[in-house]
């Protein structure tokens, strides 16, 4: 799902003791980006480095998956011409949740990532109406520090990745000073992905794996 970007931080990244464990995503250019400018993700960074479980060597497998499925998801984020998302194969991209529909990249950008991933979940939630913009809007306001996302384990490398993750967040919270105090509602999601990837290390066919209702369940209930 998305992580959030273009959020002002007020923490200096650089001033935390972790910083060289700061995730690298590797974006490129683009000629039409979502938001008219390239994402900036100091704020959700802050929230990872501050919040995150695991400690992975800047040399691990582990962490070489995680920055290239960051860097996937800045893409297909904030890039609005497929063409121009360097992180897929292109002629064979598809990413499908719990065996359902294998969605196209063209598919991901209109629909958004909180729609395809949610496809065909029992308990009706708003966001299951909405479209790329209206539901990267909706969490926003729930997930007001931003939407973290770390790699926990990885069972098998390239070119068949297989991988668990946790994706946190915090309800009722306008501050990561908050949260550092014990304040809000965590709101934490984990899941196992299985991807294939090409020589080059770009994402093919994605088979991602969650329990889709006790996350809608979870959010639904501020």
């Amino acid at each position: 799902m998305s992580s959030f970007s273009n959020s002002s931080c007020p923490i200096d990244l650089k001033s935390l003791e972790n910083y060289d464990e700061c995730p690298v995503r590797t974006i490129g250019t683009c000629d039409r980006w979502r938001l008219g400018q390239p994402p900036n993700y100091d704020s959700v960074n802050a929230k990872y480095l501050l919040q995150k479980s695991m400690k992975h060597s800047p040399t691990s497998l582990e962490k070489a998956v995680e920055n290239i499925v960051k860097s996937w998801e800045a893409e297909i984020q904030h890039k609005l011409i497929p063409e121009q998302i360097e992180s897929i194969d292109q002629e064979h991209f598809s990413m499908a949740t719990n065996n359902k529909t294998p969605w196209t990249i063209h598919d991901i950008l209109k629909k958004g990532t909180y729609c395809c991933l949610l496809e065909g979940a029992t308990n009706h939630h708003p966001v299951l109406d909405m479209d790329f913009e209206e539901s990267n809007e909706y969490f926003q306001k729930k997930f007001k520090t931003g939407f973290a996302w770390e790699v926990e384990k990885v069972f098998s490398g390239p070119p068949k990745v297989c991988f668990s993750w946790r994706h946190w967040a915090h309800l009722e919270t306008e501050s990561l000073e908050e949260e550092q105090n014990g304040k809000g509602k965590l709101i934490e999601l984990k899941g196992f992905t299985r991807a294939n990837v090409t020589d080059e290390g770009k994402m093919m066919d994605i088979e991602v794996y969650f329990d889709q209702e006790k996350f809608l369940s979870d959010t639904s209930t501020m």
